[in-house]
């Protein structure tokens, strides 16, 4: 047999297995040989492959060239079986020598093998299975940075009790971003899935979209409309806001919320947040050909920081200063100083030159002012 290599013997003939010494991948590709001779390979390019003999005794080759294996779909069923039965073997053994922290280091093999029962009662939990919020949350991670991470290290029991895990199962876009900011704000782990379904962590997870959702904002002091090239939205500034799950209660006076296109569609800022952030939880900024509309994107953002500047500004000039483009473009204006006046919504009663405002002003008898 292969020169260096350790065989185990089975009822199909002599199998080596890879990837057994060190984690490395899902370990699932294999190689059949038949009298020495190559018969049968899983389809991939990989070099990290089982090895399996097959016993001339039981197996037959076609004639007359003998590179087909007699009923091979049979055959190659049964060497599966066959193989994944000696993996699982292997996997016990190493179970009962290695530390906890190795032996989860096998998880994508384990993963492939569905062997993942056989981590049910190992003390720590492999990084896998887990994730930490980093950063503040968004809606779609391929257009903006990504907000969740795999922890370095598998983690033990000891530790995930202390920090606390949950899972979350919203849509930012469709269902806000309340429950990623409260976990993020309690440093929860979130659980990531794809362990066994008697795994010991599921009797610590905690489902958030189980607990009834409430906000509620703190000296909320007015509402007012964004209108964006993109982004359509109400905005509602206060100093801070709450965030209710069952019993437990945050406030968040730094990062604004965007309630879901599925519960109150609008924007809740509080006053130690003056970017344009929530807009990310808002929109993807995505063309109908999916392509990101990163122009758009500043543009609506370069927006909203003035939107938002100019509705938490004390001075009604500084608003008015925030909220007005730029006039480079009409030399015309350059130097000259206006009137200007808003009605009750908000739009553009009128617009008169200073002077002339002066002018008109002094014409207008007192009992008229």
């Amino acid at each position: 047999l292969d020169s260096g290599l350790t065989f185990v013997d089975t009822e199909i003939g002599a199998i080596y297995l890879h990837g057994m010494e060190q984690p490395n991948g899902a370990q699932y590709e294999f190689d059949v040989y038949l009298q020495g001779l190559p018969i049968y390979s899983s389809h991939s390019y990989t070099s990290h492959r089982h090895i399996i003999h097959l016993d001339s005794a039981r197996f037959h080759a076609r004639l007359p060239d003998r590179d087909k294996l007699v009923d091979e779909a049979d055959v190659v069923k049964r060497v599966k079986a066959v193989l994944a039965q000696t993996i699982e073997q292997r996997f016990i053994q190493m179970k009962a020598t290695l530390s906890a922290e190795e032996f989860v280091g096998f998880y994508d093999m384990l993963r492939h093998w569905e062997l993942l029962r056989l981590l049910n009662d190992v003390p720590v939990v492999p990084p896998e299975a887990l994730r930490e919020i980093i950063a503040y949350p968004v809606c779609d991670t391929e257009v903006f940075d990504n907000f969740e991470q795999r922890p370095e290290k598998a983690m033990p029991r000891a530790d995930i009790m202390a920090r606390g895990i949950v899972s979350i199962d919203d849509d930012i876009k469709q269902d806000g971003a309340a429950r990623y900011l409260f976990a993020w704000n309690r440093d929860y782990l979130l659980y990531h899935g794809n362990l066994d379904n008697g795994h010991w962590l599921h009797s610590l997870v905690r489902h958030l979209n189980d607990e009834e959702l409430a906000i509620e904002t703190v000296n909320e002091t007015h509402q007012a409309q964004f209108q964006g090239a993109w982004c359509w939205v109400s905005v509602r500034f206060c100093d801070a806001y709450r965030i209710r799950l069952g019993q437990d209660v945050v406030e968040i006076r730094d990062e604004a919320c965007y309630q879901g296109q599925e519960n109150a569609d609008d924007i809740i800022v509080p006053k130690g947040d003056c970017s344009a952030q929530v807009l990310q939880q808002m929109a993807s900024f995505r063309s109908e050909y999916d392509e990101f509309q990163e122009s758009t994107f500043e543009s609506d953002s370069d927006a909203f920081i003035a939107f938002v500047v100019a509705n938490t500004a004390s001075d009604p000039a500084n608003a008015m200063q925030q909220l007005l483009p730029n006039f480079c473009g009409c030399p015309a204006l350059y130097g000259k100083a206006f009137v200007v006046e808003l009605d009750q919504q908000g739009k553009l009663a009128s617009v008169m030159a200073y002077p002339a405002a002066q002018s008109v002003q002094a014409q207008t008898p007192a009992a008229d002012r």
